[in-house]
C-alpha cells in the first residue's frame, strides 16, 4: 500500500472512531506565499489580513510581515488537533527536516518552549536552533503525537488530498516530493514545507556599496589631539532639549581616577561622513532582498574619537579596538572606561554614538587643562525627540514603536553602516596628530562590544571582512525575547501592547506572556496569552534583519561569502537582569561558541563580597562605574577587580589576534569566573 493510501486510511479510521486529527495546514507553511522574482527566495509572504478596522495594530504588523522573503529563522510553530492531546508527547512528534542543504540535509531538528493553549487545541514551539537563512524546512506531526486517551493523532483529508495531488508544480507537490525525500520511521500525521527569510542581505550589500563611496574625514578647527596628563577633568555635557544638558565629570587629576586611567597618552576628536539610511520614520525602506540596496551620499557626520596609548606606536600604527557601547550609554561611558586596559595592551580605541544614542547633537566634552585652559568637542549626539515633547531621552530616536513597532531593528542597521564606514576610514589611514603618518594600523581592526554594542558588534563581525576579531561582553538575542524577560523592558513592552487597537494588555496590568525558557517542560496558555504571544512573534519576525541571532551562525560556523571566519569571545554574567542569560545562551548556542564563553559567577561572588556588590551585574565589563553628584564615581575594590579582570581577558585574546582565550583563572583566582558547562536557560535570580 502507498504512503498516500495509508495516509488516507487513517484519517478515514480516525474519523470514524472519533479519534484526533491534525488538521491542515501547520504553519509555517510556503502555502502562505506568493511567487516574487525579486526576491532570493522567489517568494513573498503572504499572510490573510484580518479586518484592519477593528484591528489595525495587527493588520500594519502583518503589512510588515508580508514584505519579507520568507519565515523567521526561529518560526512560531503552530499545530492545531481536533481535540485534547497529551502535551508530554507534543515533543517526540513534531520535528523539523533540513531541506536543499549540503551539510544538514535530512538532518532532524527538535521543537523546543513548546506552549499548549486549550482552548484551540493548539500547540506552538519554537525550533530548538536557529535556522539557516532562505533554506527550506520540512515540519513533521507523526503518530508519536497521542491524544488525551494515548491513542495516535492521525491525519486529516485535506492533508492526504494534498499529497496525492496531480499537479506536476506547485505546494502540494513539492510538499510531497519533501516528504518522499525524509524516508520517516514514524506515521505522518500532518508536514509543511517553508522557506526561512534572507536576514544579512540588506547589510551585505551596503556593505558593497560603501566600498564605492568616498571617505571624508574632518578635524576641528584648532587643537584636536590632547596629553592626557595635561588634562586634569574630562566633562561630558548631554543635551536633553530644550537648552538643558545633564552633566558628568571625570576628575583625571585625582590620584585614584589617575591610576586606573595612567595608560593613556593622548586623546583625539575628529569626525567622518557615512550615509542616512533611516527615512524621516527613522525606519529603511523596504527592498526586495535580491536587489542591490541604493545608498545615498554620505552626509552624516559622525564625530569620535581616540584614545591612544603612553607608549611610542608601532611602525604600522597602533592596532585599534572599535569599542560599541551599551543601550543608553554614549560614546564617552564604556569606552572610556575600558580604554585604559586595552592601552595598556597596546590598542587605540576608537568610539561613536550609536544612532539614537549620546543625547542631543549639541552634547560635548569639555577638557579642562591643569593650566586652566579648556577646549570642547561635540561629540554628536544622535539622539531625537520623537515625541515632540522637548525632551530627548538616552535612546529617543532609537526604539521605534509607532506607528508600526519596527523596534530597535533599524536602529541596528543604520548603527552597524555607520561603524562599517568607520572601517573604511581607518583603512585609509587615519593621521590624528598632523605629522603626515597614520596613527593606526588599518590592518588590524577588532571590535570589542558591551551589551547593546555587544548586539550590533555581532552583526557587524559577521558582516564586516575587515574586523579580525571581536570581544563580546553580555550581548542576547533576539531582541524580543530580551524585551519579554527583562525586567529592565517590561514597561517597554506594556506599552507596545497597551497602545494596539484593540489593546493586547489593559492598560495598567504589567506585562508577561508566560513564554517558557528553553528545557521547560509544556506551557499551558490562559486566557489572552495566546494572542500576546503571537503578536511577539511578528515582532521578532520583522526584526529578523536587524537581530544578532541571525547573524550569529556566520560569525564562524557558516562565514558569509567574501568574510573570513572569525575568532569571538563571549563573556556573559549570571543572573544578568538586563540580558537575560536565556537570551545570551541562544546567541551562543547560534554561534556554535560555547567553549569560547566565560561567565562572570556574580552569585558566588556577592557571597564571597557581601554587600559590596550591586544586584545586578550587567555593567560588570565597565566597572560597576555610577555617578555621584555630576562625578564618576569609583566602585568597591572588589567590583574593580572583577571588571579589571573582565578587561584584561579580552585585551590578552586580542593581543593574540584571536588565537587564544586568556584563562581566567590565572587572572582572577578563585570560582568567579569559569567556563559554564552548560550554558544557563533560567534567569539566575529570584524575580
Amino acid at each position: 500500500m502507498s504512503r498516500y493510501l495509508v495516509l488516507l486510511f487513517f484519517s478515514l479510521k480516525a474519523v470514524l472512531a472519533g479519534g484526533v486529527l491534525v488538521q491542515h495546514s501547520p504553519f509555517p507553511a510556503d502555502a502562505l506565499t506568493i511567487p516574487d522574482a525579486s526576491q532570493i527566495t522567489g517568494k513573498r509572504v503572504n499572510l490573510p489580513l484580518p479586518d484592519c478596522t477593528a484591528q489595525a495594530a495587527l493588520c500594519a504588523e502583518l503589512e510588515l510581515v508580508n514584505q519579507l522573503d520568507g519565515f523567521n529563522l526561529r518560526p512560531r510553530i503552530a499545530v492545531t488537533f481536533s481535540g485534547p492531546i497529551d502535551t508530554s508527547t507534543l515533543r517526540a512528534g513534531i520535528f523539523l527536516m533540513a531541506l536543499d542543504h549540503p551539510r544538514h540535509d535530512g538532518a532532524t531538528i527538535a521543537v523546543n518552549q513548546v506552549v499548549w493553549d486549550p482552548v484551540t487545541n493548539t500547540a506552538y514551539a519554537k525550533p530548538d536552533v536557529v535556522l539557516d537563512q532562505h533554506r527550506r524546512y520540512l515540519l513533521v506531526i507523526t503518530d508519536a503525537v497521542r491524544d488525551s486517551m494515548g491513542d495516535p493523532v492521525t491525519a486529516d483529508a485535506a492533508f492526504a488530498t494534498c499529497i496525492q495531488s496531480s499537479e506536476s508544480s506547485g505546494y502540494c507537490p513539492d510538499l510531497a516530493r519533501g516528504l518522499d525525500a525524509a524516508h520517516m520511521a514514524n506515521q505522518v500525521a500532518a508536514a509543511a514545507l517553508f522557506t526561512t527569510m534572507s536576514v544579512t542581505r540588506w547589510l551585505e550589500s551596503a556593505r558593497r556599496q560603501l566600498e564605492c563611496m568616498p571617505v571624508v574625514v574632518r578635524h576641528p578647527d584648532g587643537q584636536y589631539i590632547f596629553n592626557i596628563a595635561d588634562i586634569s577633568s574630562l566633562t561630558a555635557n548631554f543635551d536633553t532639549g530644550s537648552n538643558q544638558f545633564n552633566t558628568f565629570s571625570l576628575p583625571l587629576a585625582d590620584p585614584a581616577y589617575s591610576v586606573l586611567f595612567g595608560s593613556l597618552g593622548r586623546i583625539a576628536f575628529a569626525s567622518y561622513l557615512s550615509p542616512q539610511v533611516l527615512n524621516a520614520q527613522q525606519t529603511i525602506d523596504p527592498s526586495a532582498s535580491g536587489t542591490e540596496v541604493a545608498l545615498a551620499t554620505p552626509v552624516n557626520e559622525i564625530p569620535f574619537h581616540v584614545y591612544l596609548p603612553n607608549t611610542p606606536p608601532p611602525p604600522n600604527g597602533y592596532p585599534v579596538v572599535i569599542f560599541g557601547h551599551g543601550f543608553a550609554d554614549s560614546s564617552v561611558g564604556g569606552p572610556t572606561v575600558v580604554s585604559p586596559e586595552l592601552a595598556q595592551a597596546g590598542f587605540a580605541t576608537v568610539a561613536i554614538n550609536a544612532f539614537g544614542h549620546g543625547f542631543g547633537p549639541q552634547s560635548n566634552m569639555v577638557l579642562n587643562g591643569k593650566s586652566g585652559s579648556t577646549a570642547t568637542f561635540l561629540l554628536g549626539g544622535r539622539g531625537i525627540d520623537r515625541d515632540g515633547d522637548g525632551v530627548i531621552s538616552p535612546t529617543e530616536g532609537c526604539v521605534v514603536l509607532t506607528p508600526q513597532p519596527i523596534g530597535l531593528r533599524d536602529c541596528l542597521r543604520q548603527t552597524v553602516v555607520d561603524l562599517m564606514q568607520l572601517v573604511r576610514v581607518i583603512q585609509a589611514g587615519v593621521d590624528l596628530d598632523g605629522d603626515g603618518v597614520p596613527d593606526l594600523d588599518s590592518a588590524r581592526i577588532y571590535y570589542v562590544g558591551e551589551s547593546f554594542g555587544g548586539i550590533y558588534g555581532t552583526i557587524l563581525t559577521a558582516v564586516e571582512p575587515a574586523v579580525r576579531a571581536a570581544a563580546l561582553n553580555v550581548p542576547g538575542g533576539s531582541i524580543a525575547d530580551i524585551v519579554r524577560w527583562s525586567p529592565g523592558f517590561a514597561d517597554t513592552a506594556a506599552a507596545v501592547l497597551t497602545s494596539q487597537h484593540p489593546p493586547l494588555l489593559p492598560v495598567g496590568t504589567p506585562f508577561t506572556d508566560s513564554f517558557p525558557f528553553p528545557d521547560q517542560p509544556v506551557s499551558i496558555n490562559g486566557p489572552g496569552t495566546t494572542d500576546t504571544q503571537y503578536y511577539m512573534e511578528l515582532i521578532e519576525w520583522v526584526g529578523n534583519p536587524g537581530d544578532p541571532i541571525g547573524f550569529a551562525p556566520h560569525l564562524s560556523r557558516s562565514p558569509l561569502r567574501g568574510v573570513a571566519a572569525k575568532p569571538v569571545l563571549f563573556q556573559m554574567a549570571r543572573g544578568d537582569q538586563t540580558i537575560p542569560n536565556p537570551t545570551s545562551t541562544a546567541l551562543i548556542r547560534a554561534a556554535g561558541a560555547a567553549s569560547s564563553t566565560w561567565m562572570y559567577r556574580h552569585d558566588l561572588a556577592q557571597v564571597a563580597f557581601p554587600g559590596q556588590l550591586p544586584q545586578n551585574p550587567h555593567l560588570y565589563l565597565a566597572l560597576f562605574l555610577g555617578q555621584s553628584g555630576g562625578t564618576v564615581a569609583l566602585p568597591s575594590l572588589p567590583a574593580l577587580l572583577v571588571g579589571l579582570a573582565a578587561q584584561n581577558q579580552i585585551a590578552g585574546f586580542l593581543t593574540s589576534d584571536g588565537k587564544v582565550i586568556p584563562d581566567m583563572k590565572d587572572i582572577f583566582p578563585g570560582p568567579f569566573f569559569e567556563i559554564p558547562s552548560t550554558l544557563p536557560n533560567d534567569l539566575g535570580y529570584s524575580q
